[in-house]
This record gives C-alpha cells, structure tokens and sequence, in this order.
C-alpha cells in the first residue's frame, strides 16, 4: 500500500511500513536538517511547512502516518493545547488533508497525556471530528518494554480506519526480559564523558548511599533541603501561614529564618514549597514527611555530610530518586539521569525515556563512564544500521528522542494492516 509520512523526523513510520512491503510516496517535516537525513535514508526529500501544502498536491495514499506535535499535550511543556501558538494548530492542518484524501487508515503518535488534557475535552474533540469523516478509531497507550525493548517510553498510538476497525487487535504484550546489555556496544564511535560538574553531584551521592547504614529503609524521592527543615507543610504552607509566622521557622538546610526580610525568607524555603497555595497536595505532603523523618532517623552522620550536599547549589542536584528498592546502596550496574526533578538511579534493565528536552538528561552508565551512545539510542529506538542522522550530540539527542519507537510502530502496523495484500497496486 501507499503511504506518508508526516511531521516525518528522523523516519521512524518510513522505516516500519517500507520493511513491512508499503511504500512512502510523501513526506514531510519542517526542520531543513531533518530532511536531508531523511533524502539520504529513503531516497525521498519531504516538503516543509505543512501549512503551506497544496493539499490537492499531496500523491493518493491508503495510510496516513504522523507523530504530530506533542508539546501543547505533554506534561514537560505548558500543556497549553491548541493555544500554543504554533504546534497547537497541526491537528487542524493534518484534518484538512485526511478530509481530502481520505486514507483509508490512519496512523498517529502522540504523549498519553493527550488523552486526559483539559480533563479529556482535547482527545474527545480530537475523535469527534476525525469520526465525522467517517472514520472507527481506537487508541492505546503502549511502551517499547511491552515488546522486550529495554526502553521505558509510554507513547499514545493512535489507529482509525474508514467505516470499521473489523477484527483489529492491539498486539500483545511480551513477558518483560529486558536486558539493556544486549542494546549496548564495545566501541561506539563516540564518546560523551561526565562534565566536572555532574561527576562531583555523583561522587557526592555516590558517597552518600556508602554511609547509609545496612538493612535501613531510604524513601524515594529524597529531598535533602527538608533536612533540618521545619517550615509548616501538612495542615498549611510557608506561604499560607505567612511571612510574620514563618520567621519562627527553618528553611532549607535547616537555615534560621528569624533575621531575613521578606525575599530572604521565601528564597531560603525549596522552590518546590514556595508557590503562592495554601495547601499542599497530598503527594507533596507525603514527600516531604519521608524526606524529614528519613532526616531524623540518620541525622547522626547526615549532619557531618551535609556540606557537601548544599555545596552542589542546585536543587535539582540535591534531590535523589533512588528507584531501585531492595538493591545495595551503590551506584555499581546503575543507569544514572540527571532530570530537573532530580539525579535518577535505576536498575540496568531498561533505559530511561529517550527525551528530547535536553542533552543533559540522556542517560548516564557510570560503569562504563560514558553516556548512552548514538548508536545505542538508534538501536533502542529501533533504527538500526541508520546511514544518516545529526552528528551534533545536542541535534542528535533531540531528534532520537522526538522519534516514534520502529519497534512498536511495526507490531501496531502489522495487526492493522493484516488483512491487507501488501502487494496491491
């Protein structure tokens, strides 16, 4: 069958459906760069500006594919929808071209929080006007780790064919065995090494987890500035009790609050409790509370180590997300990302999500002291042997974590398009 491709990327639907028998007959993607990988790839260079089609130009096709922007719907933006001022608007350009040509499939990608934005009204916008062109849709929210990709990346895909899905069944789920392992290489071409900075944050950590004693429980998150803190946070907030009130208190580190002026004051509470509210919610509350009590049963040799943690300045830094329960208290065969949430510790089972936000969140693998290789990230997302991809590290890490997953984008594609006669004309 005939497809396109579009907000294309680096060319993950192209590579499921062309190796599944269907062939691209358009693309297209706005960014210049993208489309020169894209030219060398598949011998095909996509259009730009999707608003500046000549839709009536686009070549007849039996599926649509797109990824179509994800930033007004995803949790790590604004969340702003159709209001953001450019990415807001594709859905509209991309009904234009479904009501014209009327695939006979459709194909979309998008984040899950798609489906819950505006408490829902956005997804159910969404699938009222695509069922109005006569279109059966259905939807799920499915992960690479649901096939045995060691990747923990939860994407909404979403299916629709004209008059009736028929016998469509999402495929199954595999046995989780993952085994990151496997993914990785000896010699990548490549290496990105630790900045000082973020090797002395992980020797920090690393040191602490050494002095927590053996058998004890550590809660996760751990949020160090609620060591020594005693800013009122269960039945009211430091904004809640106000200024006057909460000079009584200590702020982060335990820092006396009784001589600051007002600025003082709330600079020195963690960014996280100084919003204007004034009631936490409950998953704060209960945060916070593990963080301090954790804080009262060690502060023993806490209060000895402590320096060095407040010396990393950053909160983001001096917050720990230890996701491996039950494991020793060492950094030994962990995966390690620095987030803006926190320094992230998990088991090397699987890799974290492959984002596009930032070069400093790709993963880290401190036993082989190096970040996750471009090759390794291709071979996760599914691109394997790729000819042609942004040699940039920033470029490169942005555009592999903006891709759809070839992986799961071929399982989908081969239960919708089973009972198709690939070899159509």
């Amino acid at each position: 069958m005939k497809f396109i491709d579009l907000f294309a990327g680096l060319g993950g639907f192209h590579l499921a459906l062309s190796k599944l028998g269907h062939e691209c007959v358009f693309a297209c993607e706005l960014k210049i760069f993208l489309r020169n990988h894209y030219e060398e790839n598949f011998k095909l260079y996509p259009e730009g500006d999707i608003t500046k089609l000549k839709i009536k130009e686009i070549p007849s096709h039996d599926i649509l594919c797109a990824g179509f922007p994800c930033q007004p719907f995803s949790k790590a933006g604004l969340a702003n929808g159709f209001s953001h001022k450019i990415a807001g608007k594709m859905f509209f350009y991309l009904h234009k071209i479904i009501k014209h040509h009327k695939p006979k499939y459709l194909f979309l990608e998008n984040v899950p929080n798609l489906l819950s934005h505006k408490n829902g009204q956005t997804w159910k916008f969404m699938k009222k006007e695509i069922s109005k062109l006569n279109y059966d849709i259905d939807q799920k929210i499915l992960s690479p780790v649901d096939f045995n990709v060691p990747q923990t990346r939860d994407r909404l895909y979403i299916v629709a064919k004209q008059n009736y899905l028929d016998d469509f069944e999402w495929p199954k789920k595999i046995k989780q065995k993952h085994d990151l392992k496997k993914f990785l290489i000896s010699k990548p071409k490549r290496n990105k090494k630790l900045s000082e900075l973020k090797n002395n944050v992980l020797e920090t950590w690393k040191k602490f987890l050494k002095k927590i004693p053996k058998g004890a429980y550590m809660p996760n998150p751990i949020w160090s500035m609620e060591f020594g803190a005693t800013y009122p946070f269960e039945k009211s907030t430091p904004y809640g009790v106000g200024f006057k009130k909460l000079k009584k208190y200590k702020g982060s580190f335990g820092k006396n609050l009784k001589d600051k002026n007002r600025d003082e004051v709330f600079s020195s509470i963690p960014k996280y409790a100084s919003l204007k509210v004034k009631k936490f919610p409950n998953w704060k509350i209960r945060m916070i509370r593990k963080s301090r009590e954790f804080y009262e049963r060690n502060k023993s040799w806490i209060d000895k180590y402590l320096p060095k943690i407040i010396a990393l300045q950053y909160e983001a830094y001096q917050k720990l997300e230890w996701n491996c329960q039950g494991d020793a208290f060492n950094l030994r065969k962990k995966i390690v990302s620095f987030r803006g949430s926190g320094v992230r510790i998990r088991r090397n089972k699987n890799s974290p999500t492959l984002i596009s936000a930032s070069i400093s969140q790709v993963p880290y693998l401190p036993w082989k002291k190096r970040y996750l290789s471009q090759e390794e990230c291709l071979n996760i997302q599914g691109f394997n042997g790729l000819k042609s991809y942004p040699m940039s590290l920033e470029l490169f890490y942005a555009t592999i974590g903006n891709a759809v997953n070839v992986t799961v984008v071929s399982k989908i594609a081969k239960q919708l398009l089973n009972s198709e006669n690939v070899n159509r004309k």
